[in-house]
């Protein structure tokens, strides 16, 4: 289970769908501190840190979604970069993707997804979607320790 006092990691280059996903976090009473990195590049220095020791617990998530259409490196490649971090591999990692077909689909979850989610179409099937994410990811769902 995951604290509702814990980082939740949003990497997403498109400002809009940023601030929309913000706003259905929190209106889906989600009050986790959200963090954002908006380009690979970003995500790249985080593990850079991590690795170094130099990461503070504020800058540490604890739940990542992750746009699969990033601008420079694409979300597979940045999901395999995650995992092949020791300290962040157990962070579940939910994709997040405006389509997707079944080849992609299965390629990501064998990269380490958590989980595959087409892009809500609206606000309230986003806040529905989060809700969601709230029952699971920090209700129900048991989670390994960091390694």
């Amino acid at each position: 289970m995951i604290s509702e006092k814990t980082n939740v990691l949003f990497i997403e280059n498109n400002d809009m769908d940023f601030e929309l996903a913000k706003r259905a976090f929190r209106l889906a009473k989600l009050n986790n501190r959200i963090l954002r990195h908006a380009t690979s590049e970003a995500v790249l220095d985080m593990l850079k840190k991590n690795t170094a020791g130099t990461l503070k617990s504020k800058e540490r998530p604890n739940l990542i979604f992750l746009d699969l259409n990033m601008p420079d490196l694409n979300g597979q490649e940045v999901l395999r970069i995650v995992r092949a971090d020791k300290t962040m591999q157990n962070i579940p990692v939910i994709i997040l993707s405006g389509q997707g077909d079944q080849n992609t689909i299965d390629a990501l979850y064998k990269t380490g997804a958590n989980s595959f989610m087409v892009k809500p179409g609206n606000l309230d099937e986003l806040i529905a979607f989060f809700r969601l994410i709230r029952e699971y990811w920090f209700k129900v769902m048991k989670l390994p320790t960091a390694s």
